[in-house]
């Protein structure tokens, strides 16, 4: 396995084998990152398609794309997706990875169930890792065990459910779901009761308020949720969130290299325009019109970390008495449905709990420690464990545009195996960069769990790019770096293979693009 020292040259060392989990973006783009650095690689997925949660049956039924237009692309291969359905998405997803020969390399309907480090001297994972996968789905299949020179865990954050351990459910004789769980006609005609204050919560008792014979939603706190744009409707959200001007306007990004100029803005001067943003927020997304308890208690930008882009058709179904909107936290199952912390009683056929997923990872030998006790994700940038070797995650470091930041994840982590980033930090320079991290997601996006930058693109996108010794300025003048949606994976196209003589020529090879389920210009 040696040769992993040298440069980024192609041709110059041996290839190794590459097992990569999931095959949801994060693990198409990175088997397809993996292979241009001449890694032998293997992507495993229980799904029968590509594309995660996108995938059939990978999560809700009616699971919609919240990105705009330029934003849910790859860097090699552009589209035209505008707040796409399911099956959109997953067909561009499957036509990259059969673009770039990824499909070649996945084993679909096969589930990893272990993955230990293989016996060997140095650190754990010095010497490779077993990977024993089955048929997904049968816990007889036969198991085939194989050794692997690296790992990438790209599972997934929305797989592992979480549920509320409530009383009394043997009382409730109605249906019990998760959110992941809902398929076509699960509400038609029956009450529905979604718990959550989410994304996803609020998608999904939108359409109950279309579909159910009653739609109640019942969440603890009032969440922030985006407008399709801003400015009273003119203004795409992308114009405001996607630049580095609108970045600036967050409390300051961790890490002192990523902090420019603007980025030092007066702290009254910010109030001011958050003040402003919650203002125009409010209206963009219909909430100023629904009674003061259904707002969010706080500012802008107070958990804006958490916030997805509103359903449309939410407020106003609120309004109309479509859809009951409680603010409380749920107690207890009863034989009519939930009892609440304020004494009420809400009467139900169907209980939905969109209530998030545990970022967890079965498969994974547990003296591989990739949690601290408070169950927060300890990885280097988002990334590595800093106790083991040749082990990368991709899709724990989230961010707003999330497929631009797994990109940017699959090449520094190439990096990293090929020991070529700008520099080595050893394993305890790594658990303190963890630490200070997670001391600033604590104070900055409380409830991140070591997992979600939120609204930090483009800094956690200049952060990556320093490792890699690559420049963070990625437009042609100033204007166009601070004031254009700067955010988007096109502005990093041609990273793999760069080098100090490609930097200075700053040349880049034609790109594919995509039209709806055919490839063009390659």
């Amino acid at each position: 396995m040696g040769g992993l020292d040298a440069p980024i040259i192609p041709g110059e060392w041996q290839p190794v084998r590459a097992c990569v989990v999931g095959a949801g973006p994060g693990g198409i783009v990175t088997a397809k990152v993996l292979l241009e650095h001449g890694f032998d690689v293997t992507v495993f997925d229980k799904y029968q398609r590509v594309g995660g949660i996108w995938s059939p049956g990978g999560c809700y039924d009616g699971l919609a794309n919240q990105s705009a237009r330029r934003i849910f692309e790859f860097a090699d291969l552009p589209n035209r997706l505008h707040f796409a359905g399911a099956v959109d998405t997953q067909r561009y997803l499957e036509d990259y990875a059969e673009t770039f020969g990824v499909l070649d390399r996945l084993r679909p309907g096969t589930e990893v169930i272990s993955i230990r480090p293989v016996d060997g001297p140095g650190r754990v994972g010095a010497s490779g890792w077993s990977v024993d996968s089955r048929a997904a789905g049968d816990e007889a299949a036969q198991v085939r065990r194989e050794t692997f020179d690296y790992v990438v865990v790209a599972s997934g954050a929305h797989h592992h459910v979480r549920l509320p351990d409530l009383p009394g459910r043997e009382l409730f004789g109605g249906t019990v779901l998760h959110s992941n769980e809902v398929r076509a006609g699960t509400f038609a005609g029956r009450r529905v009761v979604v718990v959550g204050g989410g994304k996803s919560a609020l998608d999904l008792v939108t359409r109950a308020g279309r579909e159910a014979a009653s739609a109640t939603i019942v969440q603890r706190k009032v969440n922030w949720m985006v407008p399709e744009r801003f400015l009273l409707g003119l203004v795409g959200y992308k114009w405001i969130l996607f630049t580095r001007f609108g970045e600036a306007l967050l409390p300051r990004y961790h890490d002192p290299a990523c902090v420019r100029p603007i980025d030092r803005v007066n702290d009254r001067g910010k109030r001011a325009l958050w003040w402003l943003i919650t203002r125009d927020t409010l209206i963009s997304t219909g909430l100023h019109r629904l009674p003061k308890e259904l707002r969010p208690a706080h500012p802008l930008p107070f958990h804006l970390a958490h916030a997805g882009v509103m359903p449309r058709g939410y407020a106003r179904a609120v309004r109309r008495g479509l859809i009951a909107a409680n603010v409380s936290a749920v107690e207890a199952y009863t034989d009519q449905g939930l009892r609440l912390a304020t004494g009420e009683e809400v009467a139900a056929d169907v209980i939905v709990f969109a209530t998030g997923h545990h970022k967890i990872f079965p498969f994974l030998d547990p003296d591989v420690q990739v949690h601290d006790p408070a169950g927060r994700i300890r990885l280097y940038r988002g990334i590595v464990p800093p106790g083991a070797d040749r082990l990368g995650f991709v899709g724990f470091r989230q961010v707003f545009n999330n497929i631009m930041g797994v990109e940017l994840t699959a090449h520094w982590l190439a990096r990293h195996f090929r020991s070529a980033l700008r520099t080595a930090p050893s394993e305890q320079e790594m658990q303190q960069g963890v630490d200070a991290r997670l001391t600033w997601q604590e104070r900055v996006l409380p409830g991140s769990g070591g997992y979600d930058f939120g609204p930090y693109d483009i800094h956690c996108a200049d952060e990556l790019m320093h490792d890699m010794g690559l420049p963070s300025r990625r437009a042609g003048n100033l204007l166009a770096e601070y004031l254009l949606p700067a955010g988007l994976a096109h502005r990093y196209a041609g990273l793999t293979g760069s080098n100090s003589a490609t930097r200075r020529r700053r040349t880049r090879r034609p790109r594919a693009r995509w039209a709806g389920g055919r490839v063009a210009g390659r």
